[in-house]
């Protein structure tokens, strides 16, 4: 995948901030799409879905308008991930922001050189995946298939509600496969970078909640303490 075939979607209402998003993400050679805020960028995603969303997360009278657009993309069959940028720190509001399938939550005043970075490290994980042929066998777990071309994970051949960074994650359990420990730093390392160590653990139980959706009695991810995690055999 080229740069230019990655669309970006950003959402700010400062206008200022908005224009430096855009030009530092064009001067990387990305297609980028502008809003100020949340409707126009729902009514965008109706009609086009971007493959990643780049916003803040106070939109004009909006104070969790950002979380609110998360909100509304976990109802699209595909994950998109997003990245939000927010003056918001505190551990509640970061919390959320992964717990609705955010990939990375980075402060404000942001640091344009570190958001570059996090967007081509996901491209290099959606273009990896791209590459590949015939990833639908590469799940060494019983009922757990992978759709390396769709970026979908099935459980009993039910889709799992999954971001493309858990997506990333799950890969990791269905190649090692059964009783093997994923490390922390294999984890991190399977996203390229783009999950903090502080936020695994966020992830994964977004990960067992999506399997729980389908199997309410799910309890095969645990956690190996000082190590990281196993699936463990039925």
């Amino acid at each position: 995948m080229q740069n230019t075939d990655f669309r970006i979607a950003v959402i700010e209402d400062d206008p200022i901030q908005l224009e430096s998003l855009v030009t530092i993400l064009e001067q990387q050679g990305f297609t980028v799409e502008a809003f100020t805020n949340r409707q126009s960028a729902e009514d965008s995603f109706a009609k086009s879905l971007p493959n990643l969303v780049i916003s803040d997360i106070i939109l004009g009278s909006e104070v969790d308008g950002g979380f609110d657009l998360a909100k509304h993309l976990l109802g699209y069959k595909q994950a998109i991930p997003i990245i939000f940028l927010s003056e918001r720190q505190s551990e509640f509001d970061i919390y959320t922001g992964h717990a609705l399938g955010a990939i990375d939550y980075l402060p404000k005043p942001i640091s344009l050189n570190m958001l570059i970075v996090k967007v081509k490290n996901l491209l290099r994980i959606t273009g990896s995946n791209q590459a590949q042929s015939e990833g639908d066998e590469i799940s060494k777990i019983p009922y757990l298939e992978l759709s390396m071309e769709q970026y979908k994970a099935y459980w009993h051949e039910k889709p799992l509600d999954l971001t493309a960074t858990e997506f990333e994650m799950l890969k990791q359990f269905a190649i090692a496969g059964e009783n093997s420990v994923i490390s922390y730093e294999a984890l991190q390392a399977s996203t390229q970078g783009v999950v903090e160590r502080n936020t695994i653990n966020t992830h994964i139980c977004r990960i067992r909640n999506a399997f729980k959706k389908i199997t309410p009695d799910f309890n095969l991810i645990h956690n190996e303490y000082g190590r990281g995690y196993r699936w463990k055999k039925n």
